[in-house]
């Protein structure tokens, strides 16, 4: 009976770990593709405006920490985020 128990909290635990593994791989690929987007446009800025090509680095790099430590802006940038890639 307790083997019995044993193989259900494993399953469970086996399809816990794979859709975090499935989410962990989407995660990854994504960010991939947002490190790839802010190449090409810090590409642009440099053939534009190449005095201005600081702030593709530091805006950004700003507003994640004001993210990481302000939950309403982080929620409010994520939503325009989503609005953006949906009208695209």
């Amino acid at each position: 009976m307790g083997d019995d128990k044993k193989g259900k909290v494993d399953n469970w635990f086996n399809k816990i770990q794979d859709y975090v593994t499935g989410v962990i791989g989407a995660f990854v690929a994504f960010l991939f593709l947002i490190f790839a987007a802010g190449a090409g446009l810090m590409m642009f800025v440099m053939e534009q405006w190449p005095e201005k090509a600081f702030l593709v680095v530091l805006i950004p790099a700003a507003s994640g920490v004001l993210a990481y430590y302000n939950r309403t802006y982080a929620t409010i940038v994520f939503i325009a985020l989503l609005v953006f890639i949906f009208i695209i």
